[in-house]
């Protein structure tokens, strides 16, 4: 799944990405704001695709002097769908928060990290998870690792991106103490389950034990 373009999904054409622009924005966009959020393909092909949404009347257009505004149009029977293709990335943060709440071995910490987290990432894109294992559970214990194959498996299918679930023990996290992982984690991980807040304190502790 590309993050940055979601309609990519189920369209591959420059109509997906102004529906997505429109779904996520709304209120009205002339051409030329609908190109700035949008970002790809040229301004006057993307009021063209906008026309064209017109014509299945997915996107409403009214006339404002010599420019049009267009928005989505919430009342047309796949508004609903067009919204929930714009955030899948929200539905999978949301999806992976309700998996990794429901072990039963639970982490200390559980983080989306990397280009999913920072929104960038493509289809070509792995999708980064980050689990810190607490000091009461067995690393070679059949239930937690089979939760982590199941979270990796899931992730993978829900999104069609290779999905990585990097593995920490809490007496672990010294070693990443001073690492530029660590600060990846603080800065852009999506919290999952537990905190950053929690992961900056275990790796300090880890360190100063």
């Amino acid at each position: 799944m590309d993050y940055r373009r979601p309609l990519l999904a189920v369209t591959p054409t420059l109509d997906g990405d102004v529906l997505a622009a429109l779904a996520r924005a709304d209120i009205e966009l002339s051409g030329r704001e609908l190109a700035r959020h949008v970002r790809y393909g040229s301004t006057e092909g993307i009021r063209r695709a906008a026309d064209r949404l017109v014509a299945e009347g997915t996107v409403s257009r009214r006339p404002a002097g010599s420019a049009h505004l267009y928005r989505l149009n919430r009342e047309h029977l796949a508004a609903p769908w067009i919204e929930g293709l714009a955030g899948l990335r929200e539905q999978l943060i949301e999806r992976l928060r309700a998996h990794v709440a429901g072990w039963r071995q639970p982490a200390s910490v559980a983080l989306l990290f990397g280009s999913v987290a920072r929104s960038e990432a493509s289809a070509e894109s792995d999708l980064d998870l980050f689990v810190v294992r607490p000091v009461s559970s067995d690393p070679d214990s059949e239930p937690w690792h089979d939760q982590l194959l199941e979270l990796q498996h899931s992730a993978t299918a829900w999104t069609g991106n290779d999905a990585r679930v990097l593995e920490y023990g809490e007496q672990e996290l010294a070693a990443l103490a001073d690492a530029p992982l660590l600060d990846e984690l603080l800065r852009d991980g999506i919290e999952l389950f537990g905190s950053r807040r929690t992961l900056r304190r275990l790796a300090r502790a880890g360190l100063e034990g």
